[in-house]
C-alpha cells in the first residue's frame, strides 16, 4: 500500500496516512488537533506524530455515511450536503 514491507503492528506517518486518505497532511493535522482521529506521539516533547492502521481503519468507519431509502422504490437518496453552497455566476448570491 505505501511502497514499503509492513506489519499491522508498525505505526503510520502523517504522509502516509495522507497518502491512504488522499487528503494533504496539513488536514490529516487537522484532524489530529480536532482529536477526529488518534494518535501516538513519540520522542521528546510533543513528539512525531504516528497512527496505528486500526486507528486509522476506526476513523473511517466512524466517517461513513449511510445512504437513506427512499419512498419512491428504485431511487436512492443520500444525505445532503448543506455545508456547500453554489453561487450564481451572475451575481454574489448563494443558490441552494
Amino acid at each position: 500500500m505505501f511502497g514499503h514491507d509492513r506489519t499491522p503492528s508498525q505505526l503510520l506517518t502523517v504522509g502516509e496516512v495522507a497518502e491512504w486518505l488522499n487528503v494533504s497532511k496539513s488536514l490529516v493535522y487537522q484532524l489530529v488537533e480536532s482529536g477526529m482521529i488518534a494518535v501516538h506521539r513519540v520522542g521528546n516533547g510533543r513528539g512525531a506524530v504516528r497512527f496505528s492502521k486500526q486507528d486509522v481503519e476506526e476513523y473511517l468507519v466512524r466517517c461513513r455515511k449511510s445512504r437513506r431509502v427512499s419512498k419512491d422504490p428504485g431511487k436512492t437518496v443520500f444525505p445532503s450536503l448543506k455545508h456547500i453552497r453554489l453561487e450564481d455566476q451572475g451575481t454574489s448570491e448563494a443558490v441552494e
